[in-house]
């Protein structure tokens, strides 16, 4: 209403100012030119009708333009959770610390059945193989007294763990390690405990013995065999005495195969070992 209001307001001034401005020209004419006579006319037409259209229903017609709305912004993917990358097939090495300084140890690699690999502590190496469920057991007479033990599988997968054994301060042990094709074996007044299978190309044994005392007997003997005699049978020898090692190699010359059958005897190593670790 305020709007139609102004408008014809407008209107009617202009419609005034036009209106007057007439009577003013006419009345000047007229007062000038007397002697004339000035033929009538009709009066301009009113604005309203030559605009044609009444004052009273004059309004702009006011066509809505409706904005068509923007199209949805295009859903964003949510982001995928952060989760950390978990080996589909884990190798997990379990150790647990038993009685008289052994080292029980599990091994779980259920993607690995049937496959050889090596295992390394206190100096020595050897192989094994795990079972159709991927799982290999051992207890194994400890030499050092961190308890560390590493595998490794033929890919190059390694796992580690390690268990301190502070009752390994009591034991004296002496661990023989030699490659396939050779062989060893340890004589004593001690237990001894045979290691490694032929689980991979180049297979790896050792003999652990726990000796009774600093002085007490032992030998190691190399037999003579179609595939050893006539050349040098080589190991490597490692001396634990209270968790503390020592690393030795050992050569032995075995005869010519005319004498297989035989052995070849290294009686108490020990000093020869502590003499060559001091020198």
């Amino acid at each position: 209403m305020d709007r139609k209001r102004n408008l014809g307001m407008i209107a009617v001034t202009v419609a005034l100012a036009i209106g007057a401005g007439q009577y003013l020209q006419s009345g000047k004419a007229q007062s000038a030119a007397t002697m004339t006579p000035i033929p009538k006319s009709d009066p301009p037409p009113p604005l309203r009708l030559a605009a044609g259209t009444p004052l009273s229903a004059y309004e702009p017609a006011l066509i809505p333009v409706v904005a068509e709305p923007d199209p949805p912004p295009a859903a964003l993917p949510e982001p995928a959770p952060l989760v950390a990358e978990v080996p589909a097939c884990p190798v997990t090495l379990d150790l647990f610390a038993g009685d008289a300084a052994t080292l029980s140890l599990s091994l779980t690699a259920p993607c690995r059945p049937n496959q050889g690999f090596v295992l390394r502590h206190g100096g020595i190496a050897i192989t094994f193989q795990t079972n159709s469920t991927g799982s290999f057991f051992l207890d194994l007479p400890a030499l050092d007294a961190k308890g560390e033990v590493s595998l490794r599988f033929a890919d190059g997968t390694e796992t580690s763990a390690a268990v301190p054994l502070p009752d390994i301060a009591a034991y004296r042990r002496l661990a023989l390690q030699w490659l396939d094709g050779d062989t060893f074996t340890l004589t004593g007044d001690g237990p001894v405990t045979s290691l490694g299978e032929k689980a991979t190309i180049l297979p790896m044994y050792a003999q652990i013995i726990t000796l009774p005392a600093a002085d007490a007997p032992l030998t190691i003997e190399a037999p003579i065999t179609p595939t050893s005699c006539g050349r040098e049978a080589m190991a490597v020898a490692v001396y634990s005495e209270a968790g503390r090692i020592t690393l030795s190699d050992l050569s032995v010359a075995l005869p010519e195969c005319d004498d297989e059958g035989g052995f070849v005897v290294l009686n108490n190593p020990v000093p020869d070992m502590k003499l060559a670790a001091q020198n």
